[in-house]
């Protein structure tokens, strides 16, 4: 049960890491420091909620249930910060953003502050790690503490269950995402309080209901915890995940290109394990270029004429020979038929060309050189050069291309 916790926690705390990198120079952005404060507030709260971490918490203080102020402080001040998050969300004159973050702020350190003076008011000898709410739900003074804590959480939640649905109706795309997945969480929010105020009114009455505080109400909050972080995280993230998850896909797709070409000139920078894909990309992209630039005296339009011609003699065998085109006026015949198929026989008289001129590279200096030098197209257009990459790796006419010049780069072999 404890894990419910702790998964939680630290994805909370992960996501804060990763935005961590993006908080320089933004320090003073409200909606910055909010957005950063809900991750790493909400990560501390889970992972101090523990029962484990309960006990060892109250140990190294040597105070008895010395967690129960110090979780609640941390859920108050969470709640605060998802209301100030909203409100810099929202947006607005600065002098009404910023009055409205104050009373805020103001309000929720006034219920910390009653939150500790009613604990240290409170007799509560006995150290609870799993039940405190409903052990204590009779106690003098830890009852105030605990009404205190839930009261002004609801009330927080309230409050931005309403901001959202009052603004769900005038955003579009990730911004009515992110608050409908914060609706969502409100809810399990609200789940989790109804299922805290049945458990600690069982036991003003003489029932027992600890269950629901106890089993009942962790997965809950949890779930609702990283809901509403998720959803406030969303629009700010989730472009650029998925810009670093475009940027990861066509890495991959460019793999077999950039391995031909890597190695043919030193790299501009150092490449890290811990670079993002952005990153990695334009690296990746400069390198091909390089590459592409050292092979280009090497580029041979004969081969990619008679690559381009096998493959259309394949695909149309009743298409013009390739004896037809002019020699010079295009490196690629053009017979009669579909677009799509002219394009893949250029990309595959491409690969074949930079294969070959890679082979002739490989040689050294005294290579020799084509007299009709030809020059890649493709890598000019982001998707053909992707194209590219992938004729140059699974291309049997590629393949040709390369045997046939490795074989007179050494005749005697």
């Amino acid at each position: 049960m404890d894990v419910v916790f702790y998964i939680p926690g630290v994805i909370l705390l992960a996501t804060a890491v990763f935005n961590l990198s993006g908080m320089r120079g933004y320090w003073r952005d409200p909606l910055m420091a909010a957005s950063f404060s809900v991750l790493l507030i909400g990560a501390v709260v889970c992972i101090l909620s523990a029962p484990p971490t309960i006990g060892v918490v109250n140990g190294l203080t040597g105070i008895t249930n010395f967690s129960a102020p110090l979780v609640y402080s941390g859920m108050s001040a969470l709640s605060a910060c998802y209301l100030v998050l909203m409100i810099a969300w929202r947006g607005g004159e600065p002098e009404r953003v910023a009055r409205s973050s104050g009373l805020v702020i103001c309000v929720y350190v006034l219920v910390i502050v009653g939150i500790v003076v009613l604990f240290g008011l409170a007799d509560v000898p006995v150290e609870r790690t799993r039940d405190l709410d409903t052990y204590y739900a009779r106690t003098p003074y830890m009852r105030e503490m605990i009404l205190l804590y839930l009261v002004a959480h609801t009330a927080a939640t309230a409050a931005l269950a309403g901001m959202c649905l009052n603004w769900l109706r005038k955003v579009r795309d990730l911004t009515r995402t992110g608050l409908a997945l914060i609706v969502v969480g409100v809810l399990f929010d609200l789940s989790y309080q109804i299922a805290k105020y049945l458990a600690i009114g069982a036991r003003w009455y003489g029932h027992d209901w600890d269950f629901l505080s106890t089993s009942v109400s962790p997965p809950l909050v949890a779930v609702a915890g990283v809901t509403v972080a998720a959803g406030f995280a969303l629009p700010r993230v989730g472009p650029s995940a998925a810009a670093n998850f475009r940027a990861w896909r066509r890495c991959r797709l460019l793999r077999p290109l950039w391995l031909e070409m890597r190695d043919l000139r030193d790299p501009v920078a150092d490449t890290h394990w811990w670079d993002l894909p952005v990153v990695r990309l334009v690296q990746q992209e400069i390198a091909i270029l390089d590459g592409v630039l050292v092979c280009s005296p090497y580029l041979d339009n004969e081969v990619g004429r008679t690559a381009c011609s096998e493959l259309r003699a394949q695909v149309a065998p009743s298409a013009a020979p390739a004896s037809a085109a002019v020699p010079h006026a295009d490196p690629y015949p053009h017979p009669p038929g579909g677009r799509r198929v002219l394009d893949h026989a250029e990309i595959v008289a491409e690969a074949a060309m930079l294969a070959v001129a890679r082979t002739r590279v490989r040689s050294g200096p005294d290579a020799e050189r084509p007299s009709d030098v030809g020059r890649l197209r493709s890598v000019a257009q982001p998707h053909l050069m992707v194209a590219l990459a992938r004729a140059l790796s699974s291309s049997p006419l590629v393949a040709e291309a390369r045997q046939r010049a490795a074989r007179q780069r050494t005749p005697d072999g």
